[in-house]
């Protein structure tokens, strides 16, 4: 990284150096901006595929309310669908939001040269900048985050700088002062809040010109936010811009973006009060470029988006008529499960009625409900009785454990059912259609089972009875006898 910095340093000192040859003011501030403006440059080709994949995902919000009214219900659906029409139409929703964090490391790495300029700038190492510092003496405050800032700006002075090359005679050919001067501002210092009490140690004007810088700055940034958004509104939404509609902005992602049109100029203005002046000719100078390159893109993406805005009306609309071809289908299925079932009627033989069962919990004395028809002395709980495990498995009790499973899988299959019916979706219709035709056989070849062991106990108790009248028949000659 100290190497890339270097790099850097290495590239600003040269400008500052062909601004000061040629007697500019201002040639640190100038040097600042040259960097700013080409690295703006190098940028935006990522910043416009930004931009673009954010207009991209811009013209999704209407098959995306589409999504959210179809299965707005069942979230986790919801997602699914999303994530699958990002996927078909190759977008990646973060890609709008990661070129506009570029800035930030850009930002601290130019904090690190302004800060060092001695190691970034000079390229002087850090153990002889500390032997520097100290040969300067009293004119540099070691102790100070931005003592090489000093030291920088007093080799200016013969004495210090001929005591600092005394100092480090190996790299005295490297030391060279740095005018960080503009209009009278010292950009090495750092803006006050209190800025009367620089009075005396930078000047009246100095002090109040550093106290102005971040004001300044906070300022533009505010203005290239709210123009960012006002141009991605005009772009995205021309009509509701024109007629001044209140209704925009009032999605999630415009409270949003109102949120960072404050935050961001906010973080810049406490970011101007923390750090050297210098850092506020770049921060200054972004805002502009970036507010030309965003007109430009608003300018180029015009046409394109339109465009996709109309392919993406297209798609909507061919999504719906599926949808209702779909719907059309289930309404057919079920006319014609019901002609069949018209048909069907009366060709079945009767079913056996169902014994209920009563509940005998409630009951106190003759009153069979005293307590309630569903009261159930367990039903939180209760004591787990002991049960001898040698005894015989009532298998009256898991019949009925089973059965109630079954029931209550089958009302959560025709909740789902009816869902899939009402959101349009046939895959799913037919696949829990198969699923309840499922659930119907087994109930079926259950209760068939239940009829065959009544009839089989049926049968056993006839067959005691018989053999009991038999015995007493027997019985009878003997008695005569």
């Amino acid at each position: 990284m100290t190497t890339i910095l270097q790099g850097i340093g290495w590239f600003l000192f040269k400008v500052y150096e062909f601004f000061e040859n040629l007697g500019l003011p201002g040639a640190y501030a100038l040097a600042l901006v040259v960097f700013t403006i080409l690295v703006k440059t190098v940028l935006y080709p990522l910043s416009y595929m930004g931009k673009k994949s954010m207009m991209r995902t811009t013209a999704l919000q209407g098959r995306m309310r589409r999504l959210e009214a179809q299965y707005g219900k069942n979230r986790q659906k919801y997602q699914e669908e999303v994530a699958k029409l990002y996927a078909e139409e190759n977008i990646n929703p973060m890609s709008g939001c990661l070129w506009s964090l570029l800035p930030l490391p850009i930002l601290m790495g130019l904090y690190s040269i302004i800060r060092r300029p001695m190691l970034y700038m000079l390229r002087i190492p850090a153990d002889a900048i500390k032997t520097a510092i100290d040969a300067a003496g009293a004119a540099v405050n070691a102790n100070s985050a931005y003592a090489e800032i000093e030291l920088a700006g007093k080799l200016a002075n013969t004495e210090v700088f001929n005591q600092v090359a005394a100092a480090i005679p190996d790299y005295a050919d490297r030391l060279q002062p740095i005018n960080f001067n503009m209009f009278g501002i010292d950009l090495g210092h750092t803006p006050k809040l209190a800025f009367w009490k620089s009075f005396d140690e930078v000047g009246v004007w100095c002090a109040i010109g550093l106290f102005l810088i971040p004001l300044v700055v906070t300022l533009f940034n505010f203005l290239y936010t709210r123009y960012s958004m006002k141009s991605n509104q005009a772009l995205t939404n021309p009509e509701a811009v024109k007629k001044n509609k209140k209704e925009v902005g009032a999605s999630s992602t415009e409270r949003s973006s109102n949120m960072m049109m404050w935050m961001m100029p906010l973080m810049y203005l406490w970011f101007g009060y923390s750090m050297p002046a210098g850092m506020c000719i770049y921060m200054l100078v972004n805002a502009l470029v970036q507010m030309g390159q965003d007109a430009i893109s608003v300018r180029l993406m015009r046409k394109s988006f339109q465009e996709m805005l109309a392919e993406q009306e297209r798609k909507e609309k061919a999504a719906k008529e599926a949808q209702a071809a779909r719907k059309a289908e289930i309404a057919a299925r079920r006319a014609a499960e019901q002609e069949a079932a018209k048909n069907g009627k009366g060709k079945k033989g009767k079913k056996k009625p169902v014994k209920k069962v009563t509940n005998t919990n409630g009951r106190i004395g003759i009153r069979a409900y005293a307590l309630g028809r569903d009261y159930d002395p367990n039903r939180y709980g209760g004591v787990t009785e002991y049960k001898d495990p040698q005894a015989l498995i009532d298998e009256q009790a898991v019949e009925e454990a089973l059965k109630s499973k079954r029931h209550r899988k089958a009302e959560a299959v025709e909740k789902a059912l009816a869902e899939a019916e009402e959101q349009g979706d046939l895959d799913s219709v037919i696949a829990l259609e198969e699923q309840q035709a499922a659930l119907e056989a087994a109930e079926e070849e259950a209760a068939a089972a239940e009829e065959s062991a009544e009839a089989a106990e049926e049968v056993t108790e006839e067959a005691s009875v018989e053999e009991k009248d038999a015995e007493e028949e027997s019985e009878k000659p003997s008695e005569n006898a």
